[in-house]
């Protein structure tokens, strides 16, 4: 069994808590070669923290010299492109954290440029292999649901704001919570109801909280990094340019509709749900579990399944990275086609369709539908 040369270009936190875990989960089928970030103490520490051999501050210097089959895209969202497309050109398969891009147009030449280059694009969209989501998608492919005409989307950090990396950054990470939030919501949802293709957005991005408080305490774990932080960037709120709350609807060509409610800050308690509606049953995932709404015989039923720990959670937070790599090396080792491959490249292109749209129907502030989107 072949083993494969891995780096990492980015070397904050879900580099450290999620990717390097997942690749050490995988045992002799990965070496985990170098990493590269442009902060040296950043690479230098995430090497040493490791094991690493060695680390770079010049990505395109680790690919001359470390020739890995495999890199990981850990940046922010503004170089997702640059570093995909220079891992293609050495020869890498790549995985790249989401979101893949901030438009269609980005993200079909990140696609064409794998094909080109006779290798693999892996967009990372984890939420879908964990716990209860994991569960309630085999409901939905059961047919319990029946046909969903209606999803409810919300994902609420009272006080959230990712304060570790550029994530509050416009020129770096290019928008907030929705490309950091939302993307998961709406993988999510397209994975669970068979793709249907997104028609119109209409949404707002807002911030109104964050620009005004001082000394408000906050979780790191709550902020998204329950493992902690790594060799963090210093936070300067002065730097704070995208939206904290985002919220609106979608429609899809199937007839469904869709509303979400996504925030890194905002006066409403915590809440992690997703409401899915069909004309048999209903479900919602969340906080409080998974629930199975329907009917049996006169009476209205609720389901409650019981869903045990991830096999993987004594080794990571993110557990989630962990089963897609496992999927991902299937490909790669043969075992597996691209077809079969859970995550599809029309669902990516579909959810990049819906951020494009998001962001681009705030700043005009009315509905945009797919026509008016990149192509």
């Amino acid at each position: 069994m072949k083993t494969y040369k891995v780096a990492i270009i980015g070397n904050g936190m879900i580099c450290n808590a999620a990717h390097i875990p997942a690749y050490k989960a995988m045992g002799d089928r990965v070496e985990l070669a170098a990493v590269a970030d442009i902060r040296e103490q950043a690479a230098r520490e995430t090497a040493q923290r490791h094991g690493i051999p060695k680390y770079y501050t010049d990505p395109q210097k680790m690919l001359e010299e470390v020739k890995p089959d495999i890199i990981s895209v850990c940046t922010p969202n503004a170089y997702h492109k640059k570093y995909t497309l220079m891992g293609f050109k050495a020869g890498c398969h790549v995985i790249c954290e989401k979101p893949v891009a901030m438009s269609r147009a980005d993200a079909r030449e990140m696609f064409e440029a794998a094909e080109a280059a006779g290798r693999q694009l892996f967009v990372i969209q984890s939420l879908r292999f964990t716990g209860n989501f994991s569960a309630a998608a085999e409901f939905a492919k059961d047919g319990c649901l029946g046909d969903i005409y209606y999803a409810d989307l919300n994902l609420v950090r009272r006080r959230g704001v990712p304060r570790w990396g550029m994530f509050h950054m416009a020129s770096e990470n290019v928008g907030g919570s929705f490309c950091d939030l939302g993307v998961h919501m709406c993988d999510y949802l397209m994975y669970i109801s068979g793709n249907p293709k997104m028609t119109a957005v209409s949404g707002s991005a807002v911030t109104r909280i964050v620009n005004k408080e001082e000394n408000v305490t906050f979780s790191n774990a709550e902020s998204g990094a329950p493992t902690g932080l790594f060799t963090p960037r210093k936070f300067d709120m002065k730097e704070f340019d995208v939206e904290e709350f985002s919220n609106g609807y979608i429609r899809l060509d199937n007839g469904m509709t869709v509303t979400f409610k996504i925030s890194w800050a905002l006066n409403q308690p915590n809440c992690n749900t997703v409401s899915i509606c069909g004309d048999k049953g209903g479900l919602t995932i969340g906080d409080d579990g998974l629930r199975l709404l329907t009917t049996q015989g006169a009476f209205q039923t609720d389901v409650t399944p019981r869903v045990f720990p991830d096999e993987y959670s004594a080794l990571s937070d993110f557990t989630g990275h962990i089963h897609e790599l496992e999927y991902i090396l299937k490909v790669l080792e043969g075992d597996m086609t691209m077809e079969e491959y859970p995550i599809k490249r029309e669902e990516v292109m579909n959810v990049v369709s819906i951020i494009e749209a998001f962001y681009k129907s705030s700043e005009l502030k009315r509905e945009v539908r797919f026509e008016e989107l990149s192509k």
